[in-house]
């Protein structure tokens, strides 16, 4: 469970998704351990970098989910802080993965959840990028 903590190797996104389904699905020892782990690996500065691989990767819901809270994180607190590319590479990545699910409408209704939050993830990106454009909307 803890070699997904070890941020000089690669993500093994099967075993996050395991651990992931441990704490979801787990009981006992074996969901605390998890739950440490997860924590662990969600508060890790780099954490964000593994992203694009889970996304990428997982079958699972649940560990795009996190992924995406990982996201979130990054983008309401360390924003700013973040080179240029590294700030335009996310949103790109971002509206990528949005255009190719919701080119196909299967697609589209079966990851509902997920676009929303993808959704949601770039519209935080927005705020940030365009702060301005947002104030103005909110005095409607």
């Amino acid at each position: 469970m803890e070699a997904i903590l070890d941020f000089s190797q690669d993500v093994d996104v099967p075993l996050l998704d395991r651990v992931i389904n441990a704490f979801f699905s787990g009981s006992g020892a074996e969901q605390q351990a998890a739950q440490k782990v997860l924590t662990q690996f969600q508060e890790h500065p780099d954490a964000w970098q593994r992203v694009p691989k889970i996304l990428s990767e997982s079958s699972s819901s649940q560990t795009k989910f996190i992924a995406l809270q990982i996201m979130d994180k990054l983008i309401t607190t360390r924003w700013k802080v973040l080179p240029e590319t590294e700030r335009m590479g996310v949103r790109n990545f971002i509206v990528e993965i949005i255009i190719s699910i919701t080119g196909d409408e299967a697609n589209l209704r079966r990851e509902k959840s997920y676009i929303n939050k993808l959704n949601m993830i770039l519209v935080q990106i927005l705020k940030q990028e365009w702060p301005r454009l947002f104030l103005c909307f909110s005095m409607f």
